[in-house]
């Protein structure tokens, strides 16, 4: 298992509500993704119901929780690999 510790993220929320994580995720991405809990992003689970997971050209954003210290909403960039992955699980 990863640890988000091991990808290169910036901190773009912290301590937010589940509202303003999703707003802000919004607001930045193009296309936003709702997954479930236990859904990887290179090898790290998120945790939570229909966590938002937006993507903008090459980055994404996502809403993370860390245990004990709350939500954030990181933007991970280029991340490519992933926003390929999310189009392919996401097709309707």
């Amino acid at each position: 298992m990863a640890c988000i510790n091991d990808l290169p993220f910036e901190i773009l929320l912290k301590g937010g509500t589940p509202a303003q994580c999703e707003n802000m995720i919004k607001e930045k991405s193009d296309k936003v993704y709702h997954v479930t809990g236990g859904y990887r992003i290179r090898g790290v689970a998120l945790m939570g119901d229909k966590i938002p997971v937006g993507v903008k050209g090459d980055e994404i954003f996502f809403q993370f929780i860390k245990p004990c210290f709350g939500l954030f909403v990181l933007r991970l960039p280029e991340a490519k690999d992933v926003a390929e992955q999310l189009r392919k699980d996401f097709v309707k």
